[in-house]
């Protein structure tokens, strides 16, 4: 390779790290502190007026909604099917090991459907899934 093609290579890896870094924004999950993909469909959060708390998985959510004895309020999940934010107490909850391999391992998807969900297993309310986890 031609030092000039070598330096070119280099620049060209140089420039898509950095445009893959600022693709999109990058964010510390609330409970576990691994990063959090906000596209995918097991991601959730809590937004108020002052800050967005960002979850890696919807079991982590609900581990810290558990532990720091926190209302829902403003809490927010994906619907598994589409992938559109709702509010994390209107949702019902599968857990279902065999279908749903997220972040950390929870296995909880978030349904705006309860037809929709029972076809995935078990629909759950927030309190109860909440209780379910351990």
């Amino acid at each position: 390779m031609t030092p000039i093609l070598s330096r070119f290579t280099a620049v060209l890896l140089v420039l898509f790290c950095v445009s893959w870094a600022f693709a999109s924004e990058k964010f510390k999950c609330a409970e576990c502190g691994m990063m959090v993909d906000v596209d995918s469909r097991f991601s959730a959060q809590i937004v108020d007026a002052k800050s967005t708390l960002h979850f890696c998985d919807i079991g982590d959510l609900l581990i810290y909604l558990k532990d720091k004895k926190r209302p829902a309020t403003g809490a927010q999940v994906k619907d598994h099917p589409t992938g559109e934010w709702l509010d994390a107490s209107a949702a019902v909850y599968v857990h279902a090991p065999k279908s749903f391999r997220t972040p950390m391992g929870w296995s909880v998807a978030a349904f705006r459907d309860r037809e929709k969900a029972a076809s995935h297993g078990s629909p759950l309310d927030l309190a109860a899934m909440t209780a379910a986890l351990k």
